[in-house]
Protein backbone atom coordinates (compact mmCIF):
# COMPACT_ATOMS: atom_id res chain seq x y z
CA UNK A 1 0.00 0.00 0.00
CA UNK A 2 1.40 3.09 -0.93
CA UNK A 3 1.99 6.54 0.71
CA UNK A 4 -1.19 8.54 0.62
CA UNK A 5 -0.79 11.07 -1.44
CA UNK A 6 -1.46 14.69 0.21
CA UNK A 7 -2.86 17.74 -1.96
CA UNK A 8 -1.44 20.91 -2.60
CA UNK A 9 -4.19 22.74 -0.43
CA UNK A 10 -3.04 20.10 3.06
CA UNK A 11 0.59 20.78 2.32
CA UNK A 12 -0.08 24.62 2.34
CA UNK A 13 -2.00 24.54 5.12
CA UNK A 14 0.49 22.13 7.18
CA UNK A 15 3.64 24.59 6.19
CA UNK A 16 1.56 27.27 6.97
CA UNK A 17 1.08 25.82 10.44
CA UNK A 18 4.53 24.95 10.91
CA UNK A 19 5.61 28.22 10.21
CA UNK A 20 3.10 30.40 12.81
CA UNK A 21 4.02 28.05 14.93
CA UNK A 22 7.63 28.76 14.59
CA UNK A 23 6.97 32.18 15.03
CA UNK A 24 5.31 32.10 18.23
CA UNK A 25 7.39 29.76 19.71
CA UNK A 26 10.34 32.33 19.11
CA UNK A 27 8.05 35.10 20.23
CA UNK A 28 7.09 33.50 23.49
CA UNK A 29 9.84 31.23 24.30
CA UNK A 30 12.37 34.22 24.07
CA UNK A 31 12.26 34.20 27.68
CA UNK A 32 12.89 30.80 27.93
CA UNK A 33 16.08 30.92 25.84
CA UNK A 34 17.61 34.03 27.19
CA UNK A 35 16.84 32.36 30.84
CA UNK A 36 18.39 28.86 29.77
CA UNK A 37 21.85 31.30 28.72
CA UNK A 38 21.81 33.04 31.98
CA UNK A 39 21.42 30.49 34.02
CA UNK A 40 24.75 29.45 33.24
CA UNK A 41 26.63 32.69 33.52
CA UNK A 42 26.75 35.93 35.59
CA UNK A 43 25.72 39.29 34.34
CA UNK A 44 28.87 42.10 35.08
CA UNK A 45 26.48 45.30 36.65
CA UNK A 46 28.15 48.28 35.28
CA UNK A 47 28.80 51.17 37.92
CA UNK A 48 26.99 54.16 35.91
CA UNK A 49 29.01 56.44 37.87
CA UNK A 50 32.39 55.09 36.15
CA UNK A 51 31.72 56.40 32.78
CA UNK A 52 34.93 58.53 31.80
CA UNK A 53 35.87 56.12 29.19
CA UNK A 54 32.36 55.72 27.65
CA UNK A 55 30.65 57.77 25.13
CA UNK A 56 26.94 57.12 25.97
CA UNK A 57 25.31 58.98 23.26
CA UNK A 58 27.18 56.78 21.01
CA UNK A 59 28.27 53.33 22.79
CA UNK A 60 30.07 50.59 21.07
CA UNK A 61 28.17 47.84 20.44
CA UNK A 62 30.48 44.95 19.16
CA UNK A 63 29.25 42.67 16.75
CA UNK A 64 28.05 39.40 18.39
CA UNK A 65 29.96 37.61 16.36
CA UNK A 66 33.05 38.73 17.72
CA UNK A 67 35.51 37.03 19.97
CA UNK A 68 35.58 40.48 21.97
CA UNK A 69 31.77 40.75 22.23
CA UNK A 70 31.31 41.37 25.76
CA UNK A 71 27.42 39.88 25.88
CA UNK A 72 27.06 39.85 30.35
CA UNK A 73 27.64 43.60 30.84
CA UNK A 74 23.95 44.86 31.46
CA UNK A 75 24.85 47.67 29.99
CA UNK A 76 25.39 46.52 26.35
CA UNK A 77 22.54 43.93 26.64
CA UNK A 78 20.18 46.78 27.20
CA UNK A 79 21.54 49.06 24.15
CA UNK A 80 21.29 45.55 21.97
CA UNK A 81 18.26 44.47 22.76
CA UNK A 82 16.54 48.50 22.65
CA UNK A 83 18.85 50.38 19.91
CA UNK A 84 17.80 53.55 19.50
CA UNK A 85 16.72 55.10 16.02
CA UNK A 86 16.76 58.84 16.83
CA UNK A 87 14.98 59.04 13.14
CA UNK A 88 12.20 57.99 14.78
CA UNK A 89 9.31 59.71 15.34
CA UNK A 90 8.03 59.68 19.41
CA UNK A 91 5.49 56.88 19.37
CA UNK A 92 1.63 57.98 19.91
CA UNK A 93 1.46 56.25 23.07
CA UNK A 94 0.38 57.27 26.70
CA UNK A 95 0.76 55.09 29.38
CA UNK A 96 -0.75 55.13 32.67
CA UNK A 97 -0.79 52.80 36.13
CA UNK A 98 -3.45 51.95 38.78
CA UNK A 99 -3.71 48.87 40.86
CA UNK A 100 -7.08 47.95 39.40
CA UNK A 101 -8.37 48.83 35.77
CA UNK A 102 -10.86 51.66 35.14
CA UNK A 103 -13.73 49.79 35.23
CA UNK A 104 -13.12 48.49 38.82
CA UNK A 105 -15.59 49.02 41.51
CA UNK A 106 -12.10 50.40 43.73
CA UNK A 107 -11.07 52.63 40.77
CA UNK A 108 -11.28 56.47 42.20
CA UNK A 109 -14.03 58.27 41.01
CA UNK A 110 -11.59 61.92 40.39
CA UNK A 111 -9.05 59.55 38.25
CA UNK A 112 -11.97 58.07 36.26
CA UNK A 113 -12.13 62.06 35.19
CA UNK A 114 -8.75 62.79 34.60
CA UNK A 115 -8.69 59.09 32.76
CA UNK A 116 -11.35 60.45 30.34
CA UNK A 117 -9.74 63.50 29.75
CA UNK A 118 -6.30 61.84 28.51
CA UNK A 119 -8.36 58.90 26.59
CA UNK A 120 -10.38 61.86 24.87
CA UNK A 121 -7.09 63.67 24.14
CA UNK A 122 -5.54 60.41 23.26
CA UNK A 123 -9.15 59.92 20.87
CA UNK A 124 -9.31 63.52 18.98
CA UNK A 125 -6.27 63.35 17.12
CA UNK A 126 -5.58 62.73 14.06
CA UNK A 127 -3.78 60.05 13.55
CA UNK A 128 -5.17 59.02 17.45
CA UNK A 129 -2.79 58.09 20.33
CA UNK A 130 -2.89 54.60 21.93
CA UNK A 131 -4.04 54.85 25.69
CA UNK A 132 -2.68 52.22 27.76
CA UNK A 133 -3.66 51.17 31.47
CA UNK A 134 -1.40 48.98 33.23
CA UNK A 135 -2.40 47.49 36.39
CA UNK A 136 -0.53 46.36 38.45
CA UNK A 137 -1.10 42.25 38.05
CA UNK A 138 -0.20 43.30 34.35
CA UNK A 139 3.50 44.82 34.71
CA UNK A 140 5.28 41.44 35.59
CA UNK A 141 4.35 39.32 32.76
CA UNK A 142 4.26 42.53 30.32
CA UNK A 143 8.03 43.41 31.79
CA UNK A 144 8.82 38.80 31.32
CA UNK A 145 7.81 39.51 27.88
CA UNK A 146 9.29 42.90 26.98
CA UNK A 147 12.56 42.35 29.01
CA UNK A 148 13.34 38.29 28.01
CA UNK A 149 16.66 39.24 26.74
CA UNK A 150 17.93 40.85 30.04
CA UNK A 151 15.99 39.05 32.81
CA UNK A 152 18.04 40.98 35.41
CA UNK A 153 15.90 43.46 35.06
CA UNK A 154 13.12 41.40 35.60
CA UNK A 155 14.80 39.93 38.78
CA UNK A 156 15.26 43.65 39.66
CA UNK A 157 11.87 44.35 39.41
CA UNK A 158 10.54 41.49 41.32
CA UNK A 159 13.53 42.12 43.73
CA UNK A 160 12.00 45.58 45.24
CA UNK A 161 11.00 45.39 48.14
CA UNK A 162 8.35 48.38 48.31
CA UNK A 163 5.45 49.24 45.89
CA UNK A 164 6.60 52.67 44.85
CA UNK A 165 9.82 51.97 44.28
CA UNK A 166 8.28 49.37 41.37
CA UNK A 167 5.74 52.18 40.40
CA UNK A 168 8.76 53.96 39.59
CA UNK A 169 11.12 51.51 37.66
CA UNK A 170 8.19 49.80 35.72
CA UNK A 171 7.53 53.63 34.25
CA UNK A 172 11.01 53.92 33.19
CA UNK A 173 10.88 50.26 31.70
CA UNK A 174 7.83 51.04 29.48
CA UNK A 175 9.08 54.31 27.88
CA UNK A 176 12.49 52.86 27.58
CA UNK A 177 10.94 49.46 25.77
CA UNK A 178 8.00 51.02 24.27
CA UNK A 179 8.62 54.73 24.34
CA UNK A 180 5.71 57.26 24.40
CA UNK A 181 4.08 59.69 27.16
CA UNK A 182 3.64 58.40 30.64
CA UNK A 183 2.25 60.70 33.31
CA UNK A 184 0.96 59.54 36.93
CA UNK A 185 -2.97 59.14 37.32
CA UNK A 186 -3.56 62.18 39.00
CA UNK A 187 -2.78 64.35 36.00
CA UNK A 188 -4.71 65.27 33.04
CA UNK A 189 -3.36 67.03 29.54
CA UNK A 190 -3.86 71.03 29.22
CA UNK A 191 -3.07 70.95 25.63
CA UNK A 192 -3.32 68.14 22.81
CA UNK A 193 -0.54 65.83 22.51
CA UNK A 194 0.56 67.28 19.06
CA UNK A 195 1.33 70.34 20.10
CA UNK A 196 3.65 70.19 22.68
CA UNK A 197 7.18 71.60 22.56
CA UNK A 198 8.42 67.92 21.36
CA UNK A 199 6.50 67.89 18.57
CA UNK A 200 6.72 71.08 17.39
CA UNK A 201 8.60 71.73 14.31
CA UNK A 202 7.98 75.74 14.83
CA UNK A 203 9.62 75.15 18.22
CA UNK A 204 12.65 73.48 16.71
CA UNK A 205 12.48 76.04 13.72
CA UNK A 206 12.73 79.14 16.29
CA UNK A 207 16.02 77.39 18.14
CA UNK A 208 18.99 79.98 17.06
CA UNK A 209 22.40 80.47 18.50
CA UNK A 210 23.79 76.92 19.85
CA UNK A 211 25.67 77.78 22.85
CA UNK A 212 29.39 76.69 22.29
CA UNK A 213 31.00 74.64 24.93
CA UNK A 214 34.83 73.51 25.53
CA UNK A 215 36.18 71.70 22.08
CA UNK A 216 32.78 72.07 20.55
CA UNK A 217 33.32 72.70 16.71
CA UNK A 218 32.37 75.91 14.40
CA UNK A 219 29.53 76.29 12.78
CA UNK A 220 27.30 74.11 15.06
CA UNK A 221 24.49 77.10 13.99
CA UNK A 222 24.21 75.10 10.06
CA UNK A 223 22.96 72.01 11.79
CA UNK A 224 19.23 71.68 12.29
CA UNK A 225 18.10 70.67 15.55
CA UNK A 226 17.19 67.31 16.56
CA UNK A 227 13.90 65.86 17.37
CA UNK A 228 13.65 65.55 21.23
CA UNK A 229 13.95 61.94 22.09
CA UNK A 230 13.73 62.44 25.91
CA UNK A 231 11.17 65.04 27.51
CA UNK A 232 11.14 66.04 31.06
CA UNK A 233 10.01 69.17 33.07
CA UNK A 234 11.27 71.06 36.09
CA UNK A 235 10.22 69.41 39.36
CA UNK A 236 11.71 71.86 41.85
CA UNK A 237 13.87 75.06 41.67
CA UNK A 238 14.29 76.32 44.96
CA UNK A 239 15.96 79.60 44.70
CA UNK A 240 16.60 79.63 48.80
CA UNK A 241 19.08 79.55 50.99
CA UNK A 242 17.61 76.45 52.77
CA UNK A 243 16.56 74.31 49.72
CA UNK A 244 18.61 71.31 51.10
CA UNK A 245 15.83 71.25 54.06
CA UNK A 246 12.96 70.45 51.56
CA UNK A 247 14.30 68.82 48.39
CA UNK A 248 16.57 66.04 47.41
CA UNK A 249 18.56 68.24 44.50
CA UNK A 250 19.05 71.91 44.02
CA UNK A 251 17.52 71.59 40.28
CA UNK A 252 15.37 68.27 40.15
CA UNK A 253 13.21 66.99 37.59
CA UNK A 254 9.98 65.22 37.69
CA UNK A 255 8.99 61.73 36.78
CA UNK A 256 5.35 61.82 37.03
CA UNK A 257 5.27 62.96 33.83
CA UNK A 258 7.72 62.34 30.97
CA UNK A 259 7.71 61.46 27.05
CA UNK A 260 10.52 59.53 25.31
CA UNK A 261 11.58 57.47 21.85
CA UNK A 262 12.23 53.89 22.57
CA UNK A 263 16.12 52.86 23.37
CA UNK A 264 17.05 56.32 24.83
CA UNK A 265 20.64 56.24 25.97
CA UNK A 266 19.81 58.12 29.22
CA UNK A 267 17.15 55.74 30.68
CA UNK A 268 19.34 52.61 29.43
CA UNK A 269 21.82 54.15 32.57
CA UNK A 270 19.16 54.91 34.60
CA UNK A 271 17.53 51.32 34.00
CA UNK A 272 21.12 50.03 34.75
CA UNK A 273 21.61 52.24 37.77
CA UNK A 274 18.25 51.05 39.44
CA UNK A 275 18.50 47.50 38.26
CA UNK A 276 22.44 47.00 39.91
CA UNK A 277 21.32 49.24 43.11
CA UNK A 278 18.72 46.33 43.86
CA UNK A 279 20.58 43.31 42.91
CA UNK A 280 23.12 44.67 45.36
CA UNK A 281 21.19 46.10 48.07
CA UNK A 282 18.43 44.34 48.68
CA UNK A 283 17.89 41.79 51.77
CA UNK A 284 16.40 38.91 49.66
CA UNK A 285 16.32 38.81 45.85
CA UNK A 286 13.15 37.29 44.56
CA UNK A 287 13.05 35.58 41.06
CA UNK A 288 10.35 33.69 39.11
CA UNK A 289 13.78 33.14 36.55
CA UNK A 290 16.39 30.95 37.64
CA UNK A 291 19.24 33.05 37.45
CA UNK A 292 22.85 33.37 38.75
CA UNK A 293 23.55 36.23 40.73
CA UNK A 294 25.19 39.31 38.67
CA UNK A 295 28.47 40.74 39.75
CA UNK A 296 29.38 44.27 40.20
CA UNK A 297 32.59 45.78 39.83
CA UNK A 298 34.23 45.31 43.37
CA UNK A 299 36.40 48.03 42.87
CA UNK A 300 33.03 50.78 43.12
CA UNK A 301 30.98 48.61 45.41
CA UNK A 302 29.69 51.77 47.06
CA UNK A 303 28.56 52.78 43.55
CA UNK A 304 25.84 50.58 44.05
CA UNK A 305 24.75 50.76 47.56
CA UNK A 306 21.69 52.83 47.93
CA UNK A 307 23.19 53.69 51.86
CA UNK A 308 25.95 55.45 50.11
CA UNK A 309 23.93 58.15 48.30
CA UNK A 310 23.88 61.58 48.78
CA UNK A 311 24.46 62.91 52.00
CA UNK A 312 23.34 60.04 53.61
CA UNK A 313 27.21 58.61 52.84
CA UNK A 314 27.86 61.11 55.27
CA UNK A 315 26.21 60.22 58.33
CA UNK A 316 28.56 58.43 60.55
CA UNK A 317 25.96 57.05 62.76
CA UNK A 318 23.82 55.53 60.14
CA UNK A 319 24.79 51.52 59.12
CA UNK A 320 25.62 51.44 55.75
CA UNK A 321 25.84 47.73 54.94
CA UNK A 322 22.80 47.20 56.19
CA UNK A 323 20.60 45.43 53.55
CA UNK A 324 17.08 46.82 52.12
CA UNK A 325 13.75 45.33 53.25
CA UNK A 326 10.33 46.83 53.35
CA UNK A 327 10.88 47.64 57.25
CA UNK A 328 14.12 49.78 56.82
CA UNK A 329 13.47 52.02 53.76
CA UNK A 330 12.50 55.80 54.14
CA UNK A 331 12.20 58.62 52.08
CA UNK A 332 15.75 59.48 51.69
CA UNK A 333 16.20 55.92 49.90
CA UNK A 334 13.39 55.94 47.71
CA UNK A 335 14.17 59.70 46.49
CA UNK A 336 17.95 58.09 45.29
CA UNK A 337 16.86 54.56 44.45
CA UNK A 338 14.14 55.02 42.26
CA UNK A 339 12.76 58.74 42.44
CA UNK A 340 13.40 62.11 41.25
CA UNK A 341 16.86 61.95 43.19
CA UNK A 342 18.50 59.64 41.13
CA UNK A 343 16.49 60.74 38.09
CA UNK A 344 18.61 63.91 38.30
CA UNK A 345 21.82 62.82 39.12
CA UNK A 346 21.49 60.68 35.89
CA UNK A 347 20.27 63.80 33.39
CA UNK A 348 23.12 65.36 34.74
CA UNK A 349 25.75 62.43 34.42
CA UNK A 350 24.41 61.93 30.96
CA UNK A 351 24.30 65.26 29.45
CA UNK A 352 28.33 66.04 31.00
CA UNK A 353 29.23 62.63 29.29
CA UNK A 354 28.01 63.64 26.03
CA UNK A 355 29.51 67.16 25.80
CA UNK A 356 32.44 65.54 27.05
CA UNK A 357 32.81 62.87 24.71
CA UNK A 358 30.95 64.49 21.71
CA UNK A 359 32.28 68.01 19.90
CA UNK A 360 28.95 68.79 18.00
CA UNK A 361 26.29 68.86 20.67
CA UNK A 362 23.53 71.62 20.17
CA UNK A 363 22.99 73.11 23.23
CA UNK A 364 20.12 75.90 22.98
CA UNK A 365 18.66 77.97 26.10
CA UNK A 366 16.98 81.25 25.17
CA UNK A 367 16.37 81.94 28.86
CA UNK A 368 20.02 82.47 29.30
CA UNK A 369 20.25 84.94 25.85
CA UNK A 370 20.19 88.65 27.71
CA UNK A 371 18.35 90.06 24.50
CA UNK A 372 15.13 90.32 25.15
CA UNK A 373 14.78 94.02 26.54
CA UNK A 374 14.66 93.23 29.98
CA UNK A 375 16.24 95.52 32.38
CA UNK A 376 19.76 94.82 33.33
CA UNK A 377 18.88 94.53 37.23
CA UNK A 378 16.07 91.83 36.46
CA UNK A 379 19.08 89.66 35.81
CA UNK A 380 18.52 88.23 39.31
CA UNK A 381 15.05 86.97 38.39
CA UNK A 382 16.40 84.79 35.16
CA UNK A 383 18.68 82.13 33.96
CA UNK A 384 21.22 84.95 33.52
CA UNK A 385 21.34 85.29 37.68
CA UNK A 386 23.89 82.10 37.09
CA UNK A 387 25.43 83.14 33.80
CA UNK A 388 29.10 83.00 35.05
CA UNK A 389 28.94 79.89 36.89
CA UNK A 390 26.95 78.39 33.43
CA UNK A 391 29.78 79.76 31.48
CA UNK A 392 32.66 78.76 33.66
CA UNK A 393 31.49 75.12 33.72
CA UNK A 394 30.65 74.38 29.83
CA UNK A 395 34.13 75.95 29.21
CA UNK A 396 36.42 74.06 31.88
CA UNK A 397 38.76 70.83 30.85
CA UNK A 398 35.53 68.49 31.54
CA UNK A 399 32.78 70.64 30.72
CA UNK A 400 29.78 70.03 32.92
CA UNK A 401 26.41 71.77 33.19
CA UNK A 402 26.45 74.08 36.60
CA UNK A 403 22.62 73.36 37.52
CA UNK A 404 21.75 77.13 37.33
CA UNK A 405 21.56 76.48 33.52
CA UNK A 406 18.03 74.67 34.60
CA UNK A 407 17.32 77.66 37.11
CA UNK A 408 14.52 80.22 36.66
CA UNK A 409 13.74 78.82 33.42
CA UNK A 410 10.41 80.43 31.28
CA UNK A 411 11.45 78.58 28.03
CA UNK A 412 12.21 75.12 27.19
CA UNK A 413 15.80 74.37 26.92
CA UNK A 414 17.09 71.42 24.26
CA UNK A 415 20.23 69.63 24.69
CA UNK A 416 21.36 67.48 21.95
CA UNK A 417 18.00 65.56 21.55
CA UNK A 418 17.18 66.33 25.50
CA UNK A 419 14.05 69.00 25.85
CA UNK A 420 14.09 70.04 29.76
CA UNK A 421 10.59 72.21 29.84
CA UNK A 422 10.40 75.11 32.48
CA UNK A 423 8.54 74.29 35.82
CA UNK A 424 5.12 75.55 34.57
CA UNK A 425 4.81 72.47 31.88
CA UNK A 426 4.28 69.71 33.95
CA UNK A 427 3.55 71.68 37.47
CA UNK A 428 1.48 74.56 36.70
CA UNK A 429 -0.46 76.48 39.91
CA UNK A 430 1.68 75.04 42.60
CA UNK A 431 2.51 79.20 43.36
CA UNK A 432 6.69 79.30 43.97
CA UNK A 433 9.90 78.97 42.42
CA UNK A 434 7.85 80.48 39.21
CA UNK A 435 5.70 78.13 38.06
CA UNK A 436 2.75 79.93 36.46
CA UNK A 437 -1.28 79.10 35.76
CA UNK A 438 -2.48 76.65 34.25
CA UNK A 439 -3.75 78.93 31.86
CA UNK A 440 0.43 79.76 30.13
CA UNK A 441 0.92 78.78 27.33
CA UNK A 442 3.44 76.32 28.87
CA UNK A 443 1.63 74.64 31.01
CA UNK A 444 1.02 71.40 29.24
CA UNK A 445 0.00 68.73 31.94
CA UNK A 446 -2.15 69.73 35.75
CA UNK A 447 -0.75 67.64 38.32
CA UNK A 448 -2.91 67.41 41.51
CA UNK A 449 -0.62 65.76 43.88
CA UNK A 450 -3.45 63.19 45.03
CA UNK A 451 -1.02 60.35 45.31
CA UNK A 452 0.00 59.45 48.71
CA UNK A 453 2.93 57.24 50.21
CA UNK A 454 1.32 53.56 50.96
CA UNK A 455 1.63 52.06 53.99
CA UNK A 456 1.40 49.08 53.62
CA UNK A 457 4.58 46.28 53.35
CA UNK A 458 5.53 43.85 51.15
CA UNK A 459 5.20 40.45 52.70
CA UNK A 460 8.39 38.19 52.21
CA UNK A 461 6.67 35.32 54.00
CA UNK A 462 4.05 34.86 51.26
CA UNK A 463 6.34 36.17 48.48
CA UNK A 464 2.95 38.42 47.51
CA UNK A 465 3.60 41.76 45.82
CA UNK A 466 1.39 44.46 47.50
CA UNK A 467 -0.64 46.87 45.13
CA UNK A 468 1.49 50.06 43.63
CA UNK A 469 0.27 54.04 43.87
CA UNK A 470 1.49 56.36 41.71
CA UNK A 471 2.95 57.62 44.71
CA UNK A 472 3.96 61.10 44.42
CA UNK A 473 7.33 62.65 46.24
CA UNK A 474 6.01 66.27 46.64
CA UNK A 475 8.89 66.89 49.38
Amino acid sequence: MGVPRISRRARYLCGLTVTLYFLFSVQWNTLKVNTHFYNSMHTLLPSTAQVDDLNLKNLEVVDPSSTSYDLLDLRVQLAREFPYEPSQPIPRKVWQTWKTNGDAPSFPSNFKSYQKKWIATCENRSPTYQYNLITDEQMLPLLKQVYGGVPQVVRAFESLPLPILKADFFRYLILFARGGIYSDMDTFPLKPLDTWPSTSKSFRAGLKNPIKYRDSIDGLDAFEPPEPGFVIGIEADPDRDDWADWYARRIQFCQWTMQAKPGHPLLRELISNITATTLHSVQKLKSSLPLNDADIVEEFEDDYNINMRDRRKFDKNYDHKQKKNAKNIDGTDIMNWTGPGIFSDIVFQYLNNIIQKNNNILIFNDNINDMDGKRKESKDETTMKFYKDISKNLQSQNPTFFWGFFSLMTKPALIDDVLVLPITSFSPDVGQMGSNSMDDEMALVKHLFEGSWKEEKSDDKEEKETSSDNDEKNE
